[in-house]
Parts: C-alpha cells; sequence; structure tokens
C-alpha cells in the first residue's frame, strides 16, 4: 500500500465550528481566512502569506498544523492592528492561496475547529487487500447507506510522537527523571529524516563539539534558533542543562510531554482492548513501531466503553473504573507512577489530564471500489495477483484524530 504519492492523493478540509460561523461580522481586529496550500507546512504558508499581506510575525494564528505533503485547506486569522493597507478578499503565492470570509472579535484556536474532512487515495494494493479492506469496513461500520461510519479506536498517529517517530526515544521520560543533558541532547543535538538541510547541520555541529557551547556559537548561523538560544545559555553556564532546556521555545518543550502522553494513552487504550473485547468478538491487529493498535468489531465493544472518555495522563492523575487495571499495568512496565509525571525544577512544561473518547466515529465513511492503478509499475507477472488497484476513501473526523488511524483500521 501506498499513500500521498502525489499531493492531491490525500487531501484535508477543515471545518469551521458553527459558533465561530455565527460570529463572523462584516468588520473586526481579526480577519478570518481560508488558507488552501499544497506541498507547504502550514508554518512555511503562513510566513509566506504574511510576508505578502505585510504583516509582521505572528500576526496569523492557526488551530492547527497540517501536513506538508498533502493537499489541504483551514482557516487562519490575520490581526489587522499594525497593517498599512486593509487586508484583501484574496491573495496567493505558489503553492498558497487565502480567501477572505469575514472578521472576528479575536484570534483562531483550537476549539474553533469541529472536524476535518479527508479524501485519501491509497495506491499499490493486491486484490487480497482490498478484500481486507472491505472485511474490516463491515466489522467496524454501521449506519445506512449514505450515513455509514467506522468506530475505532481513537489511537494517537505517529506524528504525535516527535523525535521518538525516529527511533530516538521519548524526550519527556528523561526529563521527569531529572536527566537534563540528554533530554536537551535528542532535542537540539539529534538528527530526523524529516529535518531540514540546515537543522541537520547545526544537530551534525551539535553533537560532534557537544560540551564546546563557545565555539559552536561562534559556528551556528545567526538566525534565531532553538538550537542557538539553548547554546547560548550553555556558553554563560556550562553546565545549567535544565536552564538551557527551558530556553527552548514553549510549544516545542511542550510537545516533547504530548508525545510520551500520548504514547501512553495508547498504551492503556491497546491494555483496555485487549482485557475487554478480545473475548466478546473479533478484534484486528495492526503492527506499529510503538505498540501493537487493536481494533475490536463493533459487535465485540462493551456498552461501557463504548462511550468512555480515558484521559491523557497527569501528575495528579488517579487509575479508576473501567481503566483503572490497564492504566497500573502499563504504568509498571514503565515503572513510573502519576506522581512522577512532573519535570523536577520546572513549573512548565506540564503533564496535565486532559480527555480523549476511546472510541471515535470515522463519519460519512465512503469507499470507492478498487480501480487499476495507473501509477504502479508493471508486474512481471501477468496474472490476478500480480495486479495493483488503487482506491479512494473519504470520510470526517473529529478534531483531535487520525486519518492515518483508521487506515491502519483497514489494514492499511
Amino acid at each position: 500500500m501506498a499513500i500521498k504519492k502525489a499531493p492531491s492523493d490525500f487531501q484535508v478540509d477543515e471545518v469551521l465550528a458553527e459558533a465561530v460561523r455565527e460570529r463572523l461580522a462584516p468588520e473586526g481586529p481579526f480577519a478570518l481566512y481560508r488558507l488552501a496550500k499544497e506541498g507547504l507546512a502550514t508554518p512555511e504558508a503562513a510566513g509566506l502569506a504574511a510576508r505578502t499581506l505585510g504583516a509582521g510575525g505572528g500576526a496569523i494564528a492557526y488551530a492547527g498544523l497540517k501536513d506538508k505533503h498533502a493537499r489541504t485547506t483551514q482557516h487562519v486569522t490575520l490581526k489587522l492592528a499594525g497593517l498599512k493597507q486593509p487586508p484583501p478578499e484574496r491573495a496567493q503565492g505558489p503553492h498558497w492561496s487565502m480567501e477572505r470570509l469575514g472578521f472576528l472579535a479575536e484570534p483562531l484556536t483550537a476549539e474553533a475547529i469541529a472536524a476535518n474532512r479527508f479524501r485519501i487515495v491509497l495506491r499499490n494494493l493486491t486484490r487480497e487487500t482490498c478484500g481486507d479492506m472491505d472485511q474490516a469496513a463491515e466489522l467496524f461500520g454501521h449506519g445506512e447507506a449514505g450515513a455509514w461510519s467506522l468506530r475505532v479506536v481513537n489511537y494517537f498517529g505517529d506524528q504525535r510522537f516527535g523525535s521518538a517517530r525516529h527511533g530516538q526515544g521519548f524526550l519527556a521520560k528523561h526529563l521527569i527523571k531529572g536527566d537534563f543533558e540528554r533530554a536537551l541532547k535528542l532535542a537540539i543535538a539529534t538528527e530526523s529524516r524529516k529535518d531540514r538541510r540546515e537543522d541537520k547541520d547545526a544537530k551534525r555541529l551539535l553533537a560532534s563539539r557537544w560540551g564546546q557551547w563557545d565555539e559552536i556559537a561562534k559556528k551556528l548561523p545567526r538566525r534565531n534558533s532553538p538550537e542557538r538560544r539553548a547554546v547560548e545559555r550553555l556558553v554563560h553556564s556550562s553546565r545549567d542543562f535544565r536552564a538551557a532546556f527551558a530556553a527552548l521555545p514553549y510549544f516545542q518543550q511542550q510537545l516533547c510531554v504530548y508525545a510520551y502522553q500520548s504514547h501512553l494513552w495508547n498504551a492503556v487504550a491497546r491494555q483496555l482492548v485487549a482485557g475487554r473485547c478480545a473475548d466478546a468478538g473479533p478484534v484486528l491487529e495492526a503492527e506499529d513501531p510503538f505498540g501493537a493498535m487493536l481494533f475490536p468489531a463493533l459487535a465485540a465493544i462493551p456498552e461501557d466503553l463504548a462511550g468512555l472518555d480515558l484521559p491523557l495522563l497527569g501528575y495528579k492523575t488517579e487509575p479508576a473504573g473501567a481503566w483503572k487495571d490497564a492504566a497500573e499495568e502499563v504504568l509498571a512496565a514503565e515503572g513510573i507512577t502519576t506522581a512522577e509525571l512532573r519535570i523536577p525544577g520546572l513549573r512548565r512544561p506540564f503533564f496535565g489530564e486532559a480527555p480523549r473518547a476511546l472510541f471515535v466515529e470515522a463519519a460519512g465513511f465512503v469507499m470507492d471500489p478498487p480501480a487499476p492503478d495507473e501509477t504502479a509499475e508493471p508486474q512481471k507477472e501477468r496474472s490476478r495477483k500480480a495486479a495493483r488497484f488503487k482506491r479512494v476513501v473519504s470520510f470526517e473526523l473529529p478534531r483531535g484524530a487520525y486519518a492515518t488511524v483508521v487506515l491502519r483500521a483497514l489494514g492499511q
């Protein structure tokens, strides 16, 4: 199976909450735009748009990050204070465009987004995998024609796992042990395959000259970067790795915590499904570098789990109810307690508890019949087994749920 052979194979459209639409006005301090982009990450597109509109850094706010290797639409607000000209109805540049929808009294926040609609082309499928997808859709699906939904476990996708996604471990595990030097090395001196060229160069310099802070500071680019902020702190106090970590952008620090919390949540969900659903019906398993994802058939989901909110574990969390045993087993395997989910000597970033639905509905689910994949390489064997197909899958997910997890449930 292959996805994202071209950006148009993975389309995402952000759905604005109705309450926000109702607050749109003919004028206000913030202009709301729909931003369409392709081949650009959200921060890149927002930066290009801000420069085109003559706005300063931070003038454009967005509610979520959309994939660079996709064709996406999302909503952004433009702060009008300081602009030298009225906000245009439309603006565009290479690989991005914006259309003004109205005005708001406040900048956009995550709560302004209700859902995301996906249209995904899956390629290089065999006849067998197409059959497996049909069977999985039957196991998880419910509803009527035109209103079909899949109910799947609401796992976090690997996009959430940051540095651990590249085999480098969970940075936050070192933070809670007070090992700030090792955490900082993971944050600023360890490469990942998706780093930009200039970021890789900076990380290689840091890894090869670790501890030689004066020399590193002279060789790092003068641009404002997370690496430079931390190194400048170490120039003044060469062993104060806690302060150097705290000098990183707060967003970057908090992502480290979210990554580990997401890993723990997935592990608890997996344990809960294994313990409560496996005896009630079929459970499909999808291999994953961070632990298998288990997806129970609709008929195998106990009533008390169907509407369960499973919290992201925080330092004040007390495992209870239907998920108590699963959480305690996961924490024991990690060698920690929830009380240890805090970073010594720092008030933030912090492990805050937050609810997340154990199951999520992929609403409006449609899966087109298999069609020949025009991008597949010619097969040497001319047989039914050798043929390669594509399928288009469409559905809508609430904010915070992952389309890649739905694809895993379908066996892809």
